[in-house]
């Protein structure tokens, strides 16, 4: 895939999100992780890209945890 493409595919799967909302986000994001995981040859090619992204999402949170505002 170019770089083209890469971003041509990102900004389409940033609007479908934007489209389905907040909600239906993660509905969206698993139905669309089973189809391309369901292209790959077998286990041992998704199992170390599943490994890969929880351990980017482990190490590099977007959020930092929040803290509960304080009420004078």
């Amino acid at each position: 895939m170019t770089d083209t493409d890469l971003d041509t595919s990102y900004t389409a799967l940033c609007r479908a999100l934007g489209e389905v909302g907040e909600a239906q986000a993660p509905l969206l994001l698993s139905m669309l992780s089973l189809a391309l995981l369901a292209r790959l040859p077998d286990a041992a090619t998704a199992l170390p890209l599943i490994e890969q992204a929880r351990d980017r999402c482990l190490k590099e949170p977007l959020h930092e945890p929040t803290q509960p505002r304080q009420t004078a």
